[in-house]
């Protein structure tokens, strides 16, 4: 925040300090965004050091220096304030008037009481250079710092708002294997860079990255794991509130505004012993104010991993490839147990207890859910079995690019997940089923859509957990590349995406009953911003009710989403006969809103179409939800929901009864 206020006195010409000259006062804070997530409760690797530095070691530095107009000449030296808690601070400095100077701040982390310079050296702030070696570089929230620098003219009383920004890309690496059966797990890496360029200064004046530092196998960074003193885990929040997940290792490196990719390679090592080694040598991006996270199995031989980036390190792009180390899976056939009812229905029961059982629902759910038959005239036809699915295992998909389930018709069949977990399955939008876009009778376009683990579904599905679930991301990014070095095409992802189901309850007849389902640690983002629409945390869109339509007991939490029509627990619901959510509940919810599509949107549901009939029932809505500005990253303070429960209802109708 800067404001400058300016009186009349007598005063030289000449731009520059002057004890005659008028009083300009400065405000400057960090990030607004900062400010948010400082209040978040624990900490979080998703964030930088104004949430999780141990503010009873560290102190907050501010500088601020003064500049001619074109940067050339510095006309003040930087003036020094600290705070001990997070906060703003004023600097006043006596300046000639009628002249534009270049105002250059700096904010980093010091030690508590101290001024002297710890992670960077500031004597020059053309040439800001990290001066930790090596082996102190990673894992220290401490290493977090913000700057800015612009022309100010200084005439006449006035105020505006500045935002500082990091010079960094932040890169963490959080593995969803710790605890794996008979595996060890590690207490220190060993982390080489190699194939990239690494910028070790930078011109706080410019804003230019630069001091290319060595980004070969010869120059290796070590740390410990990321724990607090105690050992236990040092992030409580976002990924690392799932016990199978756990952030090994933070980084915090001077990147541009340009996005460039960096290949490393990490060896994890329990003391002096090797556990496990991982080289990354696809492009991975990172990019100034984003947050770069390799997710996956890293503990794991054959493990694979996504990518999530993250603008300002609250933004929403996830990679919905496999990169690395691909595991491919062979669909196997699942057993089935076959009865006839009364009536002469096949009655099956399917029994999923591996990864490859799983990967045969995508190709052969439609043969799972009917039976054929030949009708009088002697033609081959189809009709409805009454089918099961029990899933015996936690099963984990990492790896693979998932082709999401779907059936078409109202072809019900109930999935039990016996109090089980889905995780790891990453979506990049190809396999979803076809959309067509139409005006009237013509089709305008055509393009995949309906996408989360289950794309499609129609019937009873109870008792099952989600973790992890990426779709799409990196749909922005330059250095997306396939294994053959081809751009990634994400530019047919528009609707109906969801970590558990993207789009059910068609009909008014349909069943649809959703019980004990839960997804946590969903990121979805797709490319397109004005058509990515009907996106959920659990389902993305349900369509019109008619009393056979409901959720129970279902919760998200984690949730980070971008698109309009859009919930942390669902994303839209038509209505019309009454769709219910008993006990329902969502919680650390963030939503990316894009121009005038910022509409219909609420950390609980999205959108209701027409409420009659539908009622939110002992449901609760999540009190750390956050609505931000898709461009910049920043908080939307001007958008607030029609409810804390959903967005917008349509214009003229009912809205939902809500029962607290």
């Amino acid at each position: 925040m800067l404001g400058l206020a300016t009186g009349c006195s007598e005063m030289t010409e000449e731009p520059g300090l002057n004890p005659h000259g008028d009083v300009i006062s400065l405000r400057f804070e960090v990030p607004e965004v900062m400010q948010v997530t400082r209040s978040m409760p624990g900490t979080n690797s998703a964030y930088g050091g104004l949430t999780n530095v141990d503010w009873s070691k560290y102190d907050l530095r501010y500088q601020v220096a003064v500049y001619t107009e074109d940067g050339s000449t510095q006309l003040v030296a930087p003036q020094v304030q600290t705070v001990d808690t997070y906060g703003p601070v004023a600097f006043e400095f006596r300046l000639t008037p009628n002249n534009t100077y270049k105002f250059v701040a700096w904010a980093d982390y010091v030690r508590q009481g101290e001024t002297a310079d710890l992670h960077y050296n500031t004597a020059d702030f053309t040439r800001i250079a990290i001066q930790d070696a090596p082996e102190a570089q990673l894992n220290d929230e401490s290493r977090d710092a913000y700057f800015f620098s612009k022309n100010i003219a200084v005439s006449q009383t006035f105020g505006e708002t500045m935002t500082l920004k990091r010079p960094f890309a932040k890169l963490r690496v959080v593995t969803t294997d710790w605890g794996a059966e008979g595996m060890s797990m590690p207490d220190n890496f060993k982390v080489a860079y190699h194939d990239c360029t690494r910028f070790a200064e930078l011109n706080a004046v410019t804003g230019e990255a630069a001091g290319s530092a060595d980004a070969d196998v010869a120059t290796v960074y070590t740390a410990a794991l990321a724990q607090d003193e105690a050992g236990d885990k040092l992030y409580e929040g976002g990924y690392d509130a799932t016990a199978g997940n756990r952030t090994l290792l933070v980084d915090y490196l001077i990147a541009g505004d340009a996005q460039q990719a960096i290949h490393f390679n990490v060896e994890m090592l329990k003391g002096d012993a090797p556990i496990v080694e991982k080289d990354f040598t696809t492009n991975i991006p990172i990019q100034r104010n984003y947050l770069t996270t390799v997710l996956g199995n890293l503990l794991t031989v054959g493990g694979s991993v996504t990518i999530d980036i993250d603008e300002g390190f609250v933004n929403g792009w996830t990679d919905g490839q496999e990169w690395w180390s691909a595991s491919p899976v062979t669909p196997v056939e699942p057993a089935c147990d076959e009865i006839r009812n009364a009536s002469g229905q096949a009655v099956r029961t399917y029994h999923i207890y591996t990864r490859e059982e799983f990967a045969w629902l995508p190709d052969h759910i439609y043969d799972m859910v009917t039976e054929s038959y030949t009708d009088d005239q002697g033609a081959e036809q189809r009709k409805a079995a009454v089918t099961t699915i029990l899933i015996e295992n936690d099963i984990d998909m990492s790896g693979v690019d998932w082709k999401p389930i779907y059936t078409t018709g109202e072809n019900t069949y109930t999935v039990d997940g016996q109090g089980h977990v889905l995780r790891n399955f990453s979506m990049n939008g190809q396999f979803g089923a076809v959309y067509e876009y139409k005006l009237g009778p013509f089709v305008l376009g055509t393009y995949h859509a309906y996408t989360g683990v289950w794309g499609k579904f129609e019937g009873v599905m109870k008792n099952l957990t989600f973790e992890n679930i990426t779709i799409n991301g990196l749909a922005n990014s330059e250095v997306d590349v396939d294994t053959e070095g081809n751009p990634v095409d994400h530019s047919q992802e528009y609707a109906y995406f969801a970590g558990c189901i993207g789009y059910t309850g068609a009909n008014y007849s349909t069943v649809v009953n959703i019980e004990n389902v839960q997804a946590r640690h969903v990121r979805i983002r797709a490319s397109d911003g004005l058509q990515t629409q009907n996106v959920g945390g659990l389902i993305g869109w349900i369509g019109v009710g008619g009393g056979n339509t409901w959720l129970k007991d279902c919760s998200v939490d984690d949730i980070m989403i971008t698109g309009y029509q859009a919930g942390g627990l669902v994303g839209q619901v038509v209505g019309g006969r009454g769709v219910a959510f008993t006990r329902c509940s969502a919680e650390n919810v963030t939503l990316r809103m894009r121009g005038f599509a910022s509409t219909g949107i609420s950390g609980f549901i999205g959108q209701f179409n027409d409420g009659a009939g539908s009622k939110i029932e002992q449901c609760t809505y999540p009190t750390n939800v956050r609505y931000l500005d898709d461009e910049t990253g920043l908080p939307d303070e001007s958008y607030k929901p029609d409810s804390p429960y959903y967005g917008y209802c349509s214009y003229g109708k009912d809205t939902p009864t809500i029962v607290e």
